[in-house]
């Protein structure tokens, strides 16, 4: 009864919402009709002409990259206004025409300017550079006749500007127009034809900060390109500017450092604060000018520069690889207390040379040293004492004690292109010469740093780093912190360790101590590395070379109480480390230490104990300086 008694109440409900549903569509269909109406009817001839004369083009707004700056804040790299002719694609346009016209204005190839109007014409977004860097002639021309050369525009761009000239070149690095190979594998992450891209150094490894974001602007033009006024339907966004980077370096060390290099066919200087790896200074000569590359160069001119016997393009602080030469004496003699194979006060008599087989071996001290320990050892850089201890660690065990101190690694430098070295184990010699095809003589030459034996300056300047700092060298880095271009901090580069050297407190202490005698000690060999105020901590080497002169090498730290910075230099075919690397070298911590020169007549002289040649460390560097 109850369920009949409700079915005509159901069946009115369910007409009842039918006819609305039908007043709702009803509805829609006649506001939709009005509008097309309304568009047809009344403004029908508005956009009839809009689109017949018109058309929406969209402009590429490019985003600055950002600034690079120095510690100190100088401006190493920025970004000058200039003034580009460019081309758009357009419908309907004449390009035989516009070639003709463009080719008599600009005095241009014709062949040229067509090839630039097809690439233009395949580009659906931005914009093809005609001219870069129009002079102010060549922009009046476009200006006056703009109304013939349809999508023909002036824009005003950014170019990426290295105010002095080859500073830090390698750390910097420059950019250019990015490659057809490079775009592969860069268009998914919004990068076009005829973007400016990184190359080499901080300007490639950092990329993606500099870059910042491209922006974009629509705008309503008339046939012959002129824009009309903004399309407000359009995705505009304003350009972001990329952010600016703060490194490490320091702009007045390097500048001493290339000054210096700047006497020499070829050489590289790096320079690191121990307790944090900051790279101070990083230097290579020569070093192609990068403003030439970032202008574009031609291809006579590039193949000049990549085929030059003195390798411009080459970064000889992480890249090249020499003979560390009696550098490296330091890690024999720290390998031979580590396994006591040696004590420190045992002595060896020099005579000038050492025979071991049927060769023999001389010293660079043709007369010989004398009796000598290890403190003597190291101060007069004594072959003969190095090529007995080499005899008793044994190849194996001395390139185990070279490969715990990184060499034949790479540190892990914030840059692209850091080389290896080369460790001759006696597993490469094997691999090299044959199984028991080899010399076990030649230990003699490895623990002098001469023979296979191979280090970037990078690595020397490493062990010194961890020389000075109980063991520990932490990662060198050139960039220091991240800013936003108005100048606001949003990152700093977190310090690391990047290996432990494996000797002990005791002879890293007597290491440093030997270092200081060195120079300081009237019988060291590198006086010429005193820097008046100061204790200087240091070593000589002067590495072989079968191409021509010895390759001159000097590595050390100051102050040696409280060390701040620690130098590598290597000058190709320089000869004698203490009398060329070792001045160089000097000039580069009184620069970065901001030390003035010496009033006239001041002595260089150190105060000595004549009894012993050797000058204490002071304050915290002399501690845990043991016998054995």
């Amino acid at each position: 009864m109850r369920l009949a008694g409700n079915a005509p109440n159901t069946e009115g409900a369910s007409r009842q919402r039918s006819r609305i549903l039908r007043l709702v569509v009803v509805a829609i269909c006649l506001v939709l009709v009005s509008r097309l109406g309304w568009l047809q009817l009344v403004r029908g001839r508005f956009y009839r002409g809009l689109s017949e004369d018109n058309y929406v083009q969209g402009f590429l707004m490019p985003a600055p990259r950002g600034l690079i700056l120095d510690r100190n804040g100088e401006i190493l790299v920025y970004n000058r206004t200039s003034l580009s002719i460019t081309l758009t694609r357009m419908k309907q346009r004449d390009d035989a025409l516009l070639t003709y016209r463009l080719s008599d204005l600009l005095d241009l190839e014709s062949d040229f300017v067509a090839e630039k109007l097809k690439e233009a014409s395949r580009r659906f977004y931005g914009n093809v550079v005609l001219i870069k860097d129009a002079n102010l002639e060549q922009v009046s021309r476009v200006e006056e006749r703009r109304s013939e050369l349809p999508g023909v525009k002036v824009e005003v761009t950014a170019v990426r500007r290295y105010p002095v000239a080859s500073l830090a070149t390698h750390a910097i690095g420059y950019v250019a127009e990015i490659s057809d190979s490079e775009l592969k594998g860069m268009a998914s992450l919004g990068y076009r034809s005829g973007n400016v891209v990184g190359k080499t150094g901080v300007e490639d490894r950092y990329e993606f900060m500099l870059r910042g974001r491209d922006g974009a602007e629509y705008w309503v033009c008339d046939a012959v390109g002129r824009e009309l006024y903004p399309f407000q339907d359009g995705p505009s966004r304003t350009a972001r500017p990329g952010s600016n980077l703060v490194l490490s370096l320091d702009a007045p060390a390097q500048i001493a450092a290339e000054e210096a290099l700047s006497r020499y066919d070829a050489g590289a200087i790096v320079a690191i604060a121990p307790q944090s790896g900051e790279v101070l200074v990083l230097a290579s000569s020569p070093a192609p000018n990068p403003n030439d590359l970032v202008d574009g160069i031609s291809n006579e001119e590039w193949a000049t520069l990549s085929t030059s016997p003195f390798h411009p393009l080459l970064n000889r602080a992480i890249q090249a690889t020499y003979p560390p030469g009696s550098v490296f004496k330091l890690i024999t003699a720290a390998a031979g207390l580590e396994s006591r194979s040696i004590a420190r006060n045992e002595t060896v008599t020099c005579v000038g040379a050492f025979k071991y087989g049927i060769r023999t071996f001389r010293c660079w001290k043709h007369e010989g040293h004398g009796v000598v320990d290890m403190m003597k050892g190291i101060v007069e850089s004594c072959d003969v004492y190095f090529y007995q201890l080499g005899v008793r660690l044994g190849v194996a065990q001395l390139m185990d004690w070279a490969d715990k101190s990184g060499i034949g690694h790479k540190i892990g430098i914030d840059i692209a292109g850091e080389a290896r070295g080369n460790l001759p184990t006696p597993a490469w010699y094997d691999r090299t010469y044959g199984k028991r095809k080899w010399s076990r003589g030649v230990v003699l030459n490895l623990a002098i740093g001469q023979g296979e034996l191979l280090a970037t300056p990078l690595q020397m300047a490493c062990v010194v780093c961890g020389i000075v700092n109980d063991g520990h060298v932490y990662a060198p880095h050139v960039l220091k912190r991240i800013e936003t271009y108005s100048g606001r901090v949003i990152g700093t580069v977190k310090e690391s360790v990047s290996y432990e050297l494996p000797f002990s407190h005791s002879t890293l202490s007597f290491l440093r101590q030997a270092m200081v005698n060195v120079v300081e000690a009237p019988n060291g060999t590198a006086k010429l590395a005193r820097v008046p105020g100061i204790q200087v901590g240091g070593k000589t080497g002067t590495a072989q070379n079968p191409h021509g002169e010895d390759h001159a090498w000097f590595v050390c730290f100051a102050p040696a109480d409280d060390p701040e910075i620690v130098v590598a230099v290597l000058v190709e075919h320089g000869g004698g480390g203490g009398a060329i690397a070792a001045p160089i070298a000097r000039e580069v911590v009184k620069a970065y230490l901001r030390l003035d020169d010496p009033e006239p007549g001041e002595s260089l002289e150190p105060h000595v104990t004549e009894t012993d040649h050797l000058v204490p460390l002071t304050d915290t560097a002399v501690r845990g300086i043991q016998e054995e």
